[in-house]
């Protein structure tokens, strides 16, 4: 795809559809969780491809938050250089590249066409999950196209979730848990959202 790296080019490819997966990828999952995309492939390189560097050490808040998130439903994802395998859930993005510029790049929405045609919809073809959790507008928007529903916005359909959609799966979408996603929807009213999931589970 044009300005994206595809991850078995680098020096760090491992056996998985996508870095993301690294941590949770039970392709029995009754739970699917799509965020926007891994990483740009400056910061890829830098961590040799892994979803964080240090045993037991969170360096992204977004990580932190998130096994925090899950367990409020109960479910322990474990540090991702030693994730809970077992658990009924896996990780995956809705580009399934690297961008060449910097996280805060420019976005290409052709990009979520592309990695959805290729890769997201063959997956969740295969899984059929019961619930997919949307990390972000893009994932949310990606999802609409898959199963078919209206995106409006972003905090609207976070507090009206879940989405019923026709062929089975409920939509959950929900904040970024990192600074930018925080610094839109505080910590505490996140929690509530993620509470709000467990009720469906």
């Amino acid at each position: 795809m044009d300005g994206l790296t595809n991850p078995s080019n680098t020096l760090f490819d491992k056996e998985y559809l996508e870095p993301w997966s690294q941590w949770q990828g039970n392709l029995d999952a009754s739970i699917v969780v799509v965020g926007q995309e891994f990483c740009d492939l400056k910061t890829f390189n830098k961590v040799g491809g892994t979803v964080e560097q240090k045993p037991d050490v969170f360096e992204y808040p977004s990580n932190r938050n998130l096994v925090e998130y899950f367990r409020l439903l109960d479910i322990e994802l474990g540090h991702p250089m030693s994730p809970n395998r077992g658990n009924p859930v896996f990780f995956t993005n809705a580009v399934m590249g690297l961008k060449d510029g910097s996280m805060s790049s420019n976005f290409k929405n052709s990009w979520l066409k592309e990695s959805r045609d290729v890769f997201l919809i063959p997956l969740l073809e295969i899984i059929q999950p019961r619930v997919i959790i949307a990390i972000g507008t893009k994932a949310t928007a990606t999802l609409g196209k898959i199963y078919g529903f209206p995106v409006e916005s972003h905090s609207k359909m976070v507090t009206t979730s879940p989405i019923h959609t026709k062929s089975g799966p409920l939509v959950f979408p929900v904040y970024h848990t990192g600074g930018l996603g925080l610094a839109n929807r505080r910590k505490d009213l996140q929690i509530e959202d993620w509470k709000n999931i467990k009720k469906y589970l």
